[in-house]
């Protein structure tokens, strides 16, 4: 009976250790857990704190675009206006009925030829399209993506109109040269015998049709490009105004 009793207290020995043991390794692992936890929390934080600073990056670099671009605009508007004014005082010249064609030879040969000035060197929008290729514009608001994206497009869409027009332009532009050689410029006939002999020997009408065709390719260049960069410089405006601190 004796031993029966001793082999039950040994018993309940063995079952307590075995629970302080369950209970320590339970411990052990609650301990793990909430490192591992601690440790994924920091992670995240470490990773959400270097996605901030990347985005804050981006958009400081946007926002001095957007400014720079204000800048080009605003002086290639201007530019661009003051080409307008010129080439409205030319018809201003040409329409009196005291207008000659010595009129238009001396408007001609020396204020018009040669006389190209766009005033804008093109957009700074080599932040937006880095992170477009690269895939960071997630980085960014919705909003701003979308304001961003609509600039882009009319920015690009400007672009490829002035192209468009400076080619018609140029064509129409060399063409002319080419006919009617001013006296003394570097032109294969222009100070020679022969470009006089084209001089005294051309067709009026046919000058003063041709001139008309590239002074309405300037023109139109000028107040295509100069509406678009209105319109442009209005949206850019927009976009400090609303996503960016004055």
């Amino acid at each position: 009976m004796l031993k029966f009793f001793r082999k039950i207290r040994q018993n309940l020995l063995m079952e307590n250790k075995t629970g302080k043991y369950f209970k320590y390794a339970v411990g052990e692992i609650v301990l793990v857990v909430i490192g591992i936890l601690i440790a994924l929390q920091i992670n995240n934080w470490n990773e959400e704190n270097k996605i901030n600073k990347i985005r804050t990056l981006k958009l400081s670099q946007i926002e001095s675009d957007l400014r720079a671009d204000v800048v080009s605009l605003e002086e290639g508007i201007l530019t661009k206006e003051n080409e307008m004014a010129t080439l409205n005082n030319y018809r201003d010249r040409l329409l009196p009925a005291s207008a000659s064609i010595d009129t238009l030879d001396k408007i001609v040969y020396t204020e018009f030829l040669g006389r190209i000035r766009i005033g804008f060197s093109g957009f700074n929008n080599i932040t937006y399209n880095s992170m477009v290729q690269s895939g960071e514009l997630g980085l960014l608001s919705d909003d701003l993506v979308k304001d961003l994206s609509d600039l882009n497009i009319r920015q690009q869409n400007s672009e490829n109109s002035l192209n468009n027009h400076w080619e018609i332009y140029l064509k129409q532009s060399q063409s002319f040269e080419a006919n009617y050689p001013a006296k003394g410029k570097t032109h294969i006939l222009g100070g020679g015998p022969l470009g006089d002999y084209l001089r005294e020997h051309r067709d009026d009408q046919k000058f003063i049709v041709h001139f008309n065709e590239v002074y309405i390719a300037k023109r139109l260049m000028y107040s295509q490009n100069l509406a678009q960069h209105k319109n442009i410089l209005e949206l850019t405006k927009a976009i400090l105004k609303t996503h960016f601190s004055e």
